[in-house]
């Protein structure tokens, strides 16, 4: 891909993402996983990544080393978006999941070390309780009263989740 090329395409992705409206009234993890995913159908796998050099025989699956790298770049960009720049956690959660679900996608088949061939649901429901946790970590001190409820209930539902699962002894 050329230089020009690659331009073009990052101005197209990057116009799209742009005009993807995010507004989620109640905090549920489910309009969140829905509404990332709505722009990865919408707008389909790029052509770079569909293009006849990236065949499934050759796609590795991310580490869970990369996995971990990346939702704390993520959670990192968070903060970074969420203190200093004033952007709801939410909305900046969201954008860093998309990308997540996109480098997983586009460049890894869709299939995480351990986990085999994944749905890009699950993709972007892990990432952003990845993400989350991470942001509870570390400027949960500094965001605001609405951004703090935000990351507290995400982790509420998951917990919730994750205890439903759980086999009864």
């Amino acid at each position: 891909m050329t230089l020009a090329a690659s331009s073009k395409w990052m101005a197209q992705w990057s116009d799209a993402f742009r005009r993807t409206q995010v507004s989620v009234s109640p905090f549920s993890l489910f309009w969140i996983v829905a509404s990332a995913l709505s722009t990865t159908f919408v707008l389909g796998v790029p052509a770079y990544a569909q293009s006849p050099g990236s065949s499934a025989a050759a796609v590795k699956p991310v580490s869970l080393e990369t996995m971990n790298d990346l939702s704390l770049a993520a959670a990192v960009n968070v903060c970074e978006l969420a203190v200093e720049q004033k952007l709801a956690v939410q909305n900046a959660v969201i954008s860093n999941a998309k990308a997540i679900t996109y480098v997983v996608t586009a460049g890894h088949g869709s299939q995480i070390a351990g986990s085999g061939k994944l749905e890009a649901a699950q993709i972007v429901n892990g990432s952003i309780v990845q993400i989350v946790g991470r942001v509870k970590q570390g400027c949960y001190a500094k965001i605001t009263a609405a951004d703090k409820k935000f990351v507290d209930e995400v982790i509420a539902q998951y917990t919730a989740q994750a205890t439903k699962a759980q086999p009864k002894k």
